[in-house]
């Protein structure tokens, strides 16, 4: 998983948010953002956005070997020694409130929790807790799968021993089909951190995101000249504009490694994205540019959320390789001002490349004369190498 988010912030007092906390409570650390491939990411994946909630599950104390009673001494184990002996003793699905620079215990930003603190001597039987090692597992958005996506928690209380496992499960219900009107703007950014081997005299804990979507938007490129005489003449209007297919629903990260695994299963939902519906349509100049969605205000338009399957290729595929789904179909009725409407078809494509996680690709739909040019980009960055397949002339 190549593109990171580093997103960590500090507690505020309890009940209320205004002060700081004492040494004695788990805190996260300052909001920043780290990008291991800056030149891939997209914006509106570059940082957790201000009245988002993630959960945490803290870990410290193992059970015993086959008992269900605490073994102190082994709080000061390492993470992989002690994972399978370990329970959420900690926090468990601890929901935590980003306000845009600082996290607090909360799970809307004005009902307050308890905040969670370090152990303490006089917790542990008189055991010395000072260098004991603390493991935190966070993921975002926090809420449950039944409430339209969202992560699943295995083990499921904070008492059952065992390695966390998280499945994200994309908002949308298995099966269907191509016909199915599905929102692009139902999935959030989907995100998973880890930090292991912490102790109290560290601090603030710091919390590194990872994406786990895949982001696509669409751009109309209507390189048609201007005609002097007559200035709308090569003007483009969109009636519809979709996106087709079968998507990939469901991943699963295990945190036994220490790095996290993502492995996504094979169920699939189905359905059409719509990006430009049928109510007149959008209208493109000739000589301009303009992302799908896009406003003053939200210059990235609308990005459609998909989960990738980086083992896709060694199940058979030959020239679509399903990355992102299968049967992805875009589909487009356009007319120039001679009012002739035209359905053109872009089935099974491809983007030629592995996608990656965190990264925001652009498929430009390219207008020259009479030909339509279907075109892949992965934003703020030059156009894939040459053999990519990346171009595909429809006339």
């Amino acid at each position: 998983m190549a593109a990171l988010l580093l997103a960590a912030c500090s507690a505020a007092d309890d009940p209320m948010p205004s002060g700081g906390y004492g040494g004695d409570v788990i805190s996260f650390g300052t909001p920043r953002v780290s990008l291991e491939e800056s030149r891939t990411r997209a914006e509106l994946m570059n940082s957790l956005a201000p009245r988002s909630v993630f959960g945490v599950l803290g870990y410290c104390i193992p059970y015993q070997l086959n008992e269900d009673v605490p073994d102190y001494r082994g709080g000061n184990s390492d993470w992989l020694t002690k994972k399978s002996l370990s329970h959420a003793d900690v926090m468990y699905c601890e929901p935590v409130f980003f306000d845009g620079t600082r996290c607090i215990y909360s799970s809307d930003g004005a009902t307050f929790n308890r905040p969670r603190r370090w152990y303490a001597d006089d917790d542990t039987g008189g055991v010395e807790t000072g260098r004991f090692l603390y493991s935190f597992v966070a993921y975002h958005p926090y809420g449950a799968v039944g409430q339209g996506g969202g992560f699943a928690v295995s083990p499921a209380d904070a008492l059952t021993r065992g390695v966390p496992k998280l499945t994200y499960t994309m908002p949308y219900d298995a099966g269907g089909d191509a016909a199915r009107a599905l929102d692009p703007d139902a999935s959030a950014d989907a995100m998973i951190a880890a930090s292991f081997d912490h102790s109290s005299s560290q601090g603030a804990v710091q919390l590194e995101f990872r994406h786990l979507l895949t982001g696509l938007r669409l751009q109309i490129n209507n390189y048609n000249a201007v005609d002097r005489d007559d200035p709308q003449a090569n003007t483009v209007t969109i009636h519809s504009l979709t996106l087709s297919g079968d998507f990939y629903r469901t991943a699963e990260i295990d945190f036994s490694p220490a790095d996290p695994v993502m492995s996504v299963g094979d169920e699939t939902f189905s359905g059409t994205f719509r990006f430009i519906g049928q109510d007149g349509g959008e209208q493109f100049a000739p000589n301009s540019a303009r992302v799908v969605g896009s406003t003053p205000d939200n210059e990235q338009g609308t990005v459609l959320l998909l989960l990738p399957k980086f083992d896709a290729r060694a199940e058979g595929a030959t020239s679509a390789v399903p990355y992102l789904g299968m049967r992805k179909t875009i589909t487009v009725e356009y007319s120039y001002p001679d009012g002739v409407r035209v359905t053109k078809e872009i089935p099974d494509f491809s983007l030629g490349r592995v996608p990656e996680q965190g990264t925001c690709y652009t498929i430009n739909l390219n207008f020259i004369g009479d030909q339509l040019l279907l075109m892949f980009t992965a934003d703020a960055i030059e156009y894939w190498e040459e053999g990519s397949n990346n171009v595909i002339i429809i006339n």
